[in-house]
């Protein structure tokens, strides 16, 4: 499983939308329609109202369905159902009837699960195969309404079912068969309290009910707060990598986030997220200067048209020490002996190859801890120490 990293849960919620669109490009052209299975939460509610404004989508050949349902009257905000057709109906050309709604009013919930599952079957085919399931990740391990312990976890021949009593409400949800039919799986987890189910999402663990999902076809996108500060992979131990620009070092700045994210990184993306010329760096940079200081990223890369602007704004957050990098040598030194922890880079000074070649250089070098550098950074923190505490 692949996971992208940003700074907050709007950011989350926008690459999502992103993700949505161009899954739904794909299935259209190659099938004529795309159907999508949401799930609830807070930050899908922002996913949907990015999707709303995401520019051109097939919206007349998508088809919504729902992961799970609280058992509830309908229109009651404990629904999901009430927060898609809020973030859709009122701001997208999707109709009403683009939606299926899980029929949890029925007085049979056994019965209406079944009608659930013909649905499913009507609009994506027999066995059903869902082209994108988005999934939330809850701190006990769950997803969907499959529960620790429910029963509902050991259903094999049904795409629909039933979960006892959870939360004060019993809920319909999506089976295990039908999850990992999927084309694509898209989880969408943010929030500190997921720290520990997302790494042990990310390893396997299929002793919690999120792990017993496909995961050869999916994607997490996780804010910085959610997101595990190292994660073990088959190749090995990578760092969480910060990264910034304005519209200066835009172009820049998406070639080494990709470069980044194919090494194994995990990279938690400052923006800017577009290309938007009247932007100013410090909106950025300065988000990530605060993320290495508090140790939440462990190294940073801030680039803007000359990298000049980046340095010295990311020099005056405590704890930073960014330099402007235009060679190798320095690139390594500057970790070394300098303790160095953002590299700036300028986007109009720098083509990518070189760019690249320099973050490999800095992410490479660990600082020596030689007593020397040692001594002479203590003068620099306590300098530091006090124009922050005016002593």
């Amino acid at each position: 499983m692949n996971i992208e990293v940003f700074a907050d849960s709007e950011s989350v919620a926008r690459r999502a939308a992103g993700i949505i669109a161009e899954e739904a490009w794909d299935a259209v052209c190659a099938r004529g329609v795309f159907v999508m299975a949401v799930s609830g939460g807070h930050t899908p509610w922002l996913m949907l109202r990015s999707l709303a404004t995401a520019g051109v989508i097939p919206w007349t050949a998508m088809h919504i369905v729902q992961v799970d349902e609280r058992v509830a009257p309908t229109g009651h905000a404990d629904r999901n159902l009430t927060h898609i057709r809020e973030s859709l109906l009122d701001h997208t050309p999707l109709r009403p009837e683009q939606i299926s709604a899980m029929p949890v009013e029925s007085t049979n919930l056994e019965a209406a699960a079944a009608q659930y599952a013909e649905t499913l079957r009507q609009i994506a085919g027999s066995p059903p195969i869902i082209d994108l399931v988005h999934l939330g990740l809850g701190p006990d391990g769950h997803t969907a309404s499959l529960v620790p312990g429910d029963p509902v976890l050991d259903v094999e021949s049904a795409d629909v079912g039933l979960s006892a009593p959870y939360q004060g409400r019993r809920r319909m949800t999506l089976t295990y068969p039908i999850l990992n039919r999927a084309r694509r799986v898209l989880w969408v987890v943010t929030g500190s309290e997921k720290v520990e189910m997302v790494n042990r999402l990310l390893d396997g663990d299929r002793s919690i009910p999120a792990g017993r999902v496909r995961s050869d076809n999916a994607l997490l996108l996780a804010d910085c707060a959610a997101a595990p500060a190292h994660h073990s992979t088959k190749e090995g131990r990578h760092m969480r990598i910060g990264i910034a620009t304005d519209h200066g070092g835009f172009t820049l700045k998406e070639d080494l986030l990709a470069r980044l994210r194919a090494a194994g990184h995990e990279v938690v993306d400052f923006g800017a997220y577009s290309l938007s010329p009247g932007d100013d760096y410090p909106d950025f940079v300065i988000p990530l200067a605060r993320a290495v200081s508090a140790g939440q990223v462990e190294r940073g890369v801030a680039v803007c048209g000359s990298g000049v602007g980046a340095c010295v704004c990311a020099n005056k957050v405590p704890g930073v020490h960014a330099c402007l990098i235009g060679d190798h040598f320095s690139a390594r030194q500057g970790v070394e002996d300098d303790h160095m922890n953002i590299i700036c880079m300028g986007g109009r000074t720098i083509g990518p190859s070189v760019a690249w070649e320099f973050v490999e250089t800095f992410l490479a070098s660990e600082f020596s801890q030689a007593e020397r550098h040692l001594r002479r950074l203590g003068k620099v923190a306590s300098l530091e120490a006090q124009l922050v505490t005016g002593k």
